[in-house]
């Protein structure tokens, strides 16, 4: 299909186009990527639609609290830009979500000249998790139980405070601004990169897969540290405890496609990353129990399927006390 008169209208209709956005596998990343790069005259296109797209999703709704919030960031980030041509639209479908944009840039425009910086707290349940979309286009995906605080000052600086666990996707900001995650423990500062930050358990753990980033760890006579791919450093300001070493990075950003992977890990921690994600407290009564290893994945959407593992290769009776607590004991030889 040629794509090379498309509108911003025609790419939104597009499924092949959507699916790239939405829910991209790698077939369709290398065929969107090669076509980027053999028609760059389209690219301001192409980045409308996909800006449009990713406000409304693919469902029409009526902008939130929450996206209006989002939207006034994004539109804060984007001020700081050399000003882009914009094509005029004719009324559609969307007009509505575009009578939203129009009304947040007036606010936000308003907001930047008193000076002050945007932000917007999200927050997910036990059990879910949420794509975030930045301003600067950079997206986070936040896992259960978590917060996360995003503030972008009027000059474009990019800071976000964890409570939780999240994967981190930057994107290069072609001016350097920085792009800091702070935890308790450490401060991450970002050039463009992948990696997952976890500040559960009284320490911050990052995982990077790919890029570069530079832990501050806070706490006097500590020094920054440099991160390689495939390394995962973890570090506590309570304990002062910390500790580097090479790992898969796969393991540990497996709740992605909502999973938890396990490798040789004791059933008490187990129990303790299902409570924390999920909510559900595993009454483990055998001490000895508790530090029997597991080697396996978890689906977060069915722990049924855990349970009858569990039970099978350790031999465990496993009973249901309420809708959210088990507990966990040996069979009776």
């Amino acid at each position: 299909m040629d794509y090379k008169d498309y509108t911003v209208r025609d790419f939104l209709h597009d499924e092949l186009f959507r699916k790239w956005i939405e829910n991209p596998d790698h077939g369709t990343k290398l065929f969107w990527e090669t076509w980027m790069r053999e028609n760059p005259d389209q690219r301001n296109t192409v980045e409308q639609a996909r800006d449009v797209l990713l406000l409304i999703g693919t469902d029409e709704y009526t902008p939130t609290a929450e996206d209006q919030a989002e939207v006034w960031s994004r539109i804060a980030y984007t001020m700081r830009e050399a000003p882009r041509k914009t094509p005029v639209f004719t009324m559609w479908r969307y007009a509505a979500v575009f009578l939203g944009l129009l009304t947040a840039a007036a606010a936000g425009w308003v907001f930047l000249h008193q000076g002050k910086a945007v932000e917007t707290t999200y927050v997910t349940a036990y059990g879910e998790t949420k794509r975030i979309v930045l301003p600067d286009s950079s997206m986070v995906r936040l896992n259960a139980n978590s917060t996360l605080r995003c503030r972008i000052d009027r000059n474009g600086r990019r800071e976000i405070w964890l409570d939780g666990e999240g994967f981190f996707s930057v994107v290069h900001d072609s001016h350097n601004t920085p792009f800091l995650v702070h935890t308790s423990d450490v401060d991450v500062q970002v050039i463009g990169t992948e990696f997952n930050v976890n500040t559960r358990r009284v320490m911050t753990r990052v995982v990077l897969n790919n890029g570069a980033v530079q832990l501050k760890l806070n706490g006097d006579g500590q020094e920054d540290i440099k991160m390689k791919p495939g390394e995962m450093v973890s570090y506590s300001t309570t304990t002062h405890q910390m500790s580097r070493r090479n790992v898969n990075p796969a393991d540990y950003n497996a709740w992605l496609d909502n999973m938890l992977v396990f490798n040789e890990t004791p059933i008490a921690e187990v129990a303790t990353i299902l409570q924390e994600n999920l909510g559900i407290k595993l009454n483990i009564e055998d001490q000895e129990l508790q530090k029997e290893l597991f080697t396996g994945s978890i689906p977060m959407s069915d722990v049924e399927i855990f349970f009858k593992t569990l039970s099978r290769s350790l031999h465990v009776v496993i009973e249901k006390k309420d809708n959210n607590s088990y507990s966990i004991r040996r069979k009776k030889t």
